[in-house]
């Protein structure tokens, strides 16, 4: 299932078409079982998010969506580790649900996020977690 173009997409996190989101659906809740069987299982979770979590995301795509703060010469080594930790993250489970994840294990230690960036680099961080999450979910035109 791997060589289908939504699920390419989900792992390289390249943004959702209305026609990658049927596909999804025709195939989460028509070939793979029903709609009802799809709710059971998932509840309300979003297509793209479901697939993230199970295939993952390459890791060079990781990479390049944090590349900004890899390649910022102004992070001191303790701030590119707690960047690298959020990209290692995003590659086993596929997102980070929100910003309150990052004040929770693994990234409470050694420094909390709210005292590891200025506030800027907060919000800058933050933007790139929520794009690769709302790669998942968002319906591009």
């Amino acid at each position: 299932m791997r060589d289908v173009l939504p699920i390419y997409k989900l792992t390289h996190n390249k943004p959702l078409s209305e026609g990658d989101y049927q596909e999804l659906n025709h195939v989460l809740t028509s070939e793979l079982g029903t709609e009802a069987d799809y709710k059971r299982e998932f509840g309300d979770t979003p297509f793209g998010l479901l697939v993230r979590r199970i295939a993952k995301l390459d890791h060079g795509a990781a990479m390049e969506a944090f590349s900004s703060f890899i390649n910022d010469q102004n992070l001191n080594d303790r701030q590119i580790d707690f960047v690298k930790k959020v990209i290692a993250y995003i590659e086993q489970n596929g997102y980070i649900e929100g910003p309150a994840e990052l004040l929770k294990p693994p990234f409470d230690k050694p420094v909390s996020f709210v005292r590891m960036f200025p506030p800027a680099k907060q919000k800058e961080l933050l933007d790139s977690i929520n794009a690769v999450r709302d790669n998942a979910v968002k319906i591009q035109a």
